[in-house]
């Protein structure tokens, strides 16, 4: 076998792979978003990225903020301890730019009980496409004593989802839980921010 009929192999295989890929992360929600998705094929998408490519994503992040350097945005967000459950409810987004292609984004919105380093407490919200204005309205459940989640403070923040490439940060709130009085509902817009990722 000579080295151009290897080469045009390689090639066809490529773009197969290529197009099994792109039809996996079109597939349902429990296939496109699996542990097993997320291990083996971000990260090898990842790695292909060009420079170009690179400055391209970091053009789009940059386009996440206004003049002033904050960014757009606010996230609605309803808190409240019941019945031994503190429960976070995922409303809306609201304002959010679109990408620099002028594709309105596709985001999601993840959720963390900080300090966590295992990441026990992290939840997400399903991906809304193409929406500045997404509704998701969603319940996250955490079965934790009272008097834990007082010690803790509540991450959330809003991504870009992007099946090909690294999901874009596009901002984000952190509430210090040990200040809110979280037996009566606390319901409020709450502006986005860059937070540390």
């Amino acid at each position: 076998m000579g080295r151009s009929n290897i080469k045009q192999v390689a090639q066809k295989r490529f773009q197969e792979i290529s197009l099994f890929v792109k039809s996996l992360f079109l597939c349902a929600h429990e296939i496109a978003h699996s542990d097993l998705v997320y291990t083996f094929f971000h990260p090898l998408l990842r790695d292909q990225q060009y420079p170009d490519e690179y400055s391209k994503k970091v053009k789009d992040r940059t386009d996440f903020q206004n003049e002033s350097g904050r960014l757009k945005g606010q996230l609605k967000l309803s808190l409240q301890f019941s019945k031994g459950v503190f429960c976070v409810m995922v409303h809306h987004v609201r304002g959010l730019p679109r990408l620099s292609n002028g594709q309105e984004p596709s985001t999601y919105v993840k959720v963390y009980l900080q300090p966590d380093i295992q990441k026990s407490t992290k939840r997400k919200t399903k991906v809304v496409k193409k929406n500045c204005h997404p509704s998701f309205m969603e319940m996250l459940e955490y079965r934790m004593a009272l008097e834990i989640i007082k010690t803790r403070r509540l991450k959330a923040t809003v991504w870009n989802y992007d099946a090909l490439q690294e999901n874009a940060f596009m901002g984000g709130v952190e509430l210090d839980l040990s200040s809110l009085d979280l037996t009566t509902e606390t319901s409020e817009w709450y502006s986005l921010v860059n937070l540390s990722r």
